[in-house]
């Protein structure tokens, strides 16, 4: 359902938190560009450059495989966080993986609670687009003591996507940092994500063999009453601190729910070629998902001579519960793909939910040599035990166990203080996602699966202050697609084997550069692909991937034009590999002007994204289709108090 005044609701709605005289973190220094390591993927504030994401790391989703770090301890995460809470996020991958205890194969996406200092801050950020919609964020840290520290923000905004749906958010966090001893942090926190009215976007179904005809961006063609309402909670404590004997202690504690009260599916299906399809709706009962996860890691570190060496003892575990499926469909018939939907809401026949419960524990020890100026050396070796309960409704219920030995290794050697090689071999047990709303068991939790991974590379520091690293990687594991009955399932083996090149810095002054590339050759095997039942490309997967980020400090004091190249081969659109989407571009530019106003640190940023207004169908699944965002502007200013 929209409202006229959503805009301003939300305004008003996140300035009801704002406490005159509070002191809450400093943004204006936020910049992705100047604090990129390289071009493997990182996110500070809301800012992203680089080849990977959270949701893609060489072909995969390391958030899907349940490969996230928070302060570098491991978290199982149903509900995602907000910015509120964290700062920064990283793709550890390749080289950035090389010192990082208990790496997994597709990759790391290691998150960063936000500062809470010395000083007190209030940051604000008041900000326009970049579809529409306002946004207001306010963040910061409170000293209370010499030891204690407090942080928190909150925020409000009104987000609209490509497809015209849009939806009201609202975020908080509170936090604090306590240093009770030398060497002793504690940090706890609390964080919650409201989400309202979300509209539920349509996702594009297309017959055997075609590609939807483009269409309309920013017209919303489902009803008004299809509106998505959800909870995502995080909370929990993070503990380091020194021990006797010389030994370290790393802890963390995590609560994660995800409560999604009001779910709808909206699909078209059976698009032909002149744009005609069958519209289904679908509606759940309440959703949930709820984890309990943890780490407690302890580590010795002692000196000899150039040699650094650290033992380290690790324990892993989880419990996650999860409440999903016993939705209904309404179906509407034949309709074009612009027509809307103007009928009353139905009366969807509601069924029983499933029911999952999944527990799994880890251990691991793991040893790190660093040779001063020569090189390092990562060993590790796991134990998980790993059990999935599955009651679903009418059936007896199914229980999985696997447990299984893992292991890491990971060696660089530095040749010259320029050149350095780096390689590294890693076997995880790592989640499937779940079944996308296209297939018949959509929402179902896919199994654990084992994955392996190996890279090698190099690292160059070439003149002009330009860091270079370029390696190779191979990476396994089971492949999933909807079956004949279109039961998203494992169907086989997939093998993600390619080149990566990562290139950072200022090649001359003024001019900031991240700049990367990925050629990939991606291939399913199997009995399926065999029989022809699949193709030997798999599913939503590109042969090339390059990306271009920058920063141009302008002749007047403060301002530099920003700029950004995103662009992607050809995608494999369907199991049967009849179906690609064509190659494209994404042409991002902006401006970013650094002031003060008085004794205020200000940040001023202008961005227009899509330049082109390129049409790009991003692939769901097989055969499955969502718009990407059409040319849109965001003008954001951020002050520190």
């Amino acid at each position: 359902m929209r409202f006229p005044s959503r805009r301003l609701t939300a305004f008003m709605l996140a300035s009801a938190f704002a406490v005159p005289g509070a002191a809450l973190a400093q943004r204006v220094g936020d910049n992705a560009v100047a604090g990129a390591e390289d071009a493997f993927g990182a996110s500070i504030g809301n800012e992203r450059v680089g080849l990977y994401s959270a949701s893609e790391v060489r072909g995969f989703s390391p958030i899907a495989a349940g490969n996230i770090r928070l302060e570098g301890l491991y978290v199982d995460r149903p509900a995602g966080f907000t910015d509120r809470l964290v700062a920064s996020n990283v793709v550890r991958v390749g080289l950035a993986a090389q010192n990082y205890l208990f790496p997994a194969p597709t990759g790391v996406v290691d998150y960063r609670i936000r500062p809470s200092g010395d000083q007190p801050v209030l940051s604000v950020l008041a900000g326009y687009g970049p579809l529409g919609g306002g946004r207001l964020e306010l963040d910061g840290q409170l000293p209370v003591s010499k030891t204690l520290s407090l942080f928190g923000g909150v925020a409000s905004f009104d987000d609209e996507y490509g497809s015209g749906a849009d939806a009201i958010y609202a975020s908080y966090a509170l936090g604090a940092r306590w240093r009770p001893a030398p060497g002793v942090q504690i940090m706890p926190f609390w964080s919650r994500v409201d989400t309202w009215n979300r509209e539920s976007a349509p996702i594009y179904v297309a017959s055997p063999g075609v590609l939807p005809p483009e269409v309309a961006r920013r017209r919303y063609v489902g009803p008004g009453w299809a509106d998505i309402r959800s909870l995502a909670t995080n909370s929990g404590i993070v503990v380091q601190a020194p021990l006797p004997a010389e030994l370290g202690l790393s802890l963390g504690l995590f609560r994660s729910e995800n409560d999604t009260r009001d779910n709808y599916a909206h699909v078209l299906t059976g698009i032909t070629a002149d744009g005609w399809a069958t519209r289904r709706i679908s509606r759940d009962p309440q959703q949930t998902s709820n984890a309990t996860s943890g780490e407690a890691r302890l580590s010795r570190t002692f000196v000899q001579g150039d040699f650094s060496h650290g033992l380290h003892v690790s324990v892993r575990g989880r419990a996650r519960d999860s409440l999903y499926g016993g939705g209904g469909a309404q179906t509407y018939g034949q309709v074009r793909l612009e027509d809307r939907v103007d009928t009353p809401p139905p009366t969807f026949v509601l069924g029983p939910r499933t029911a999952e419960e999944v527990k799994q524990w880890t251990g691991g020890a793991a040893y790190d040599l660093r040779w001063r100026g020569r090189g390092s050396l990562m060993l590790g070796l796991q134990r998980t035990d790993y059990r999935k309960t599955v009651r679903r409704p009418g059936a007896a219920a199914a229980l999985t166990r696997d447990s299984a030995w893992l292991y890491n290794a990971a060696a660089s050697w530095t040749l010259t203080r320029q050149l350095a090689l780096y390689g590294s071999v890693t076997r995880g047990l790592e989640e499937s996602g779940v079944a996308p709303d296209s297939a018949a068991n959509r929402t179902q939790a896919l199994p654990a699966i084992m994955t392996d991974q190996w890279d090698a590379g190099v690292r160059w520091v070439l003149p002009g202050d330009l860091r270079l690293v370029a390696g190779g990687f191979d990476v396994r594991k089971p492949y999933f697609a909807p079956d004949e009955a279109n039961v998203f399932r494992e169907m086989g083996m997939v093998r993600h084997r390619g080149l990566e090149v990562s290139m950072t810095g200022s090649p001359i002054e003024g001019l900031n550069l991240v700049a990367g590339a990925v050629l990939m050759r991606p291939r399913v095997t199997g009995a399926p692909v065999a029989q022809g039942r699949l193709g030997p490309k798999p599913v939503g997967q590109t042969a090339r991937t390059l990306t271009l980020s920058g920063t141009w400090a302008l002749p007047v004091e403060g301002l530099a034009l920003t700029f950004a190249a995103n662009h992607h081969g050809r995608r494999t659109a369907d199991q049967l590999n009849r179906v690609s989407t064509p190659a494209a571009t994404i042409w991002d530019a902006g401006l970013r002007y650094r002031f003060d106003m008085g004794k205020t640190p200000a940040l001023l940023r202008l961005q227009v994204t899509n330049l082109t207004n390129a049409f790009d169908w991003r692939v769901v699944s097989s055969g499955t289709y969502d718009v990407n965002a059409p040319r849109a502007a965001a003008l954001f200013l951020t002050m520190d108090f």
